[in-house]
C-alpha cells in the first residue's frame, strides 16, 4: 500500500490538486498523501462520499483509469483496518493468555 501511494503521489494526485483547489502543493510527504488519498479514494468510489466532502462536481471529468489506484488505496485501507480489529477480538477472546 505504502508502494501504491507513492505512486499516486508522484503521478496523480496534483492533478487532482489542480482541479479542487486550484494549485499543486510543493511538497507532499508520505503523511500528507496518507491523509488526501483515501478522501479522494472514497469520493471517486461514492458519490455520497464525493458530497460529504465537498468533490462532488470537481471529481466528475476522470476517468476510471485515473480512478483505479484511489480506490485501491482506501478499499486497502479499510481492509487492513477491519483485519487490525479482527485480531485485537481473536487475541482477546480465543488465545489462551494464561
Amino acid at each position: 500500500m505504502i508502494g501504491l501511494l507513492f505512486y499516486i503521489g508522484r503521478t496523480r494526485i496534483k492533478e487532482i490538486d489542480k482541479v479542487v483547489y486550484g494549485f499543486e502543493f510543493p511538497n507532499d510527504s508520505i503523511f500528507a498523501l496518507g491523509l488526501r488519498v483515501p478522501n479522494y479514494g472514497g469520493a471517486f468510489l461514492w458519490k455520497w462520499s464525493a458530497k460529504r466532502s465537498g468533490l462532488e462536481g470537481k471529481i466528475e471529468h476522470f476517468d476510471k483509469r485515473f480512478r483505479w489506484p484511489f480506490i485501491a488505496v482506501f478499499l486497502l485501507m479499510i481492509f487492513g483496518i477491519l483485519m487490525m480489529i479482527f485480531a485485537g477480538i481473536f487475541e482477546k477472546y480465543y488465545l489462551d493468555t494464561g
